[in-house]
């Protein structure tokens, strides 16, 4: 196993904590609770109906079916989203994303597995849509990593960037129930990017930044920009921006 596939399979066994707790909840505490809530549901109503405590029995069992039908089905969608290997495919098309030859793979691939913890910024993602899942931050000498985020890894080569910009997004977004629908309004903090080369690809200082994080947590975004300060890289605050 050469250094790059070393950094992968590092990366599935930490977001693979977050997996198993997720599926042990959901196997041993949601599943169970499902099923007993329909087997009693149903069987209640029937005896609401005029039914005797055998047709109870009769709806309880029935209920139970319906339960593993519905479960069975969460289950198919959710389990397979809970793969550590699914989060590695995540990561390494991000760095892909960037073209990087072999030995810049490795390169990256050895920074990351030799990061020290002054340089990780490990926090829970809690905001809209957001599940406590887990995020971190990795600076290395030559590269700027986050992952847990949306999407789940950015990849950032240190040596392309030329300025390193903060910003304040308002949001809104929505969230869908059965009969109703929440929406929340919140502010992104982001982290910008901003290339050399953004001039020669006909991009100005006013346009999007070529790369960005973006956190629900202003903290977490200071605690980043403090390492970050450390690149040396030029780096600015502006004010808010319409989201």
């Amino acid at each position: 196993m050469d250094t790059y596939q070393k950094w992968l399979q590092a990366e599935m066994e930490w977001i693979d904590i977050y997996c198993s707790r997720i599926r042990r909840q959901t196997l041993f505490v949601t599943t169970p609770l499902v099923l007993a809530g329909t087997a009693v549901l149903i069987g209640a109503l029937t005896v609401v109906g005029g039914g005797s405590m055998e047709d109870f029995g009769y709806g309880a069992v029935s209920g139970f079916v319906l339960g593993m039908i519905v479960c069975s089905i969460f289950l198919l969608i959710l389990l397979p989203t809970l793969r550590p290997k699914r989060y590695a495919k995540k990561i390494d098309k991000c760095v892909r994303g960037l073209s990087l030859n072999e030995l810049e793979k490795e390169l990256l691939a050895r920074e990351m597995l030799e990061a020290d913890e002054e340089h990780k910024i490990s926090y829970t993602i809690t905001g809209p849509g957001a599940k406590g899942t887990p995020g971190r931050f990795v600076l290395t000498p030559h590269f700027a990593f986050l992952e847990g985020s949306c999407p789940y890894a950015i990849l950032v080569r240190l040596s392309d960037v030329a300025k390193i910009r903060r910003n304040e997004e308002r949001k809104t977004a929505a969230e869908r129930h059965a009969k109703s629908r929440t929406v929340y309004r919140f502010t992104l903090y982001t982290i910008g990017f901003y290339r050399k080369d953004r001039f020669q690809r006909g991009l100005a200082n006013s346009d999007l930044p070529d790369e960005a994080f973006g956190f629900f947590d202003a903290g977490v975004r200071e605690r980043v920009m403090g390492l970050l300060k450390e690149t040396g890289i030029e780096g600015d605050l502006d004010g808010m921006i319409g989201g």
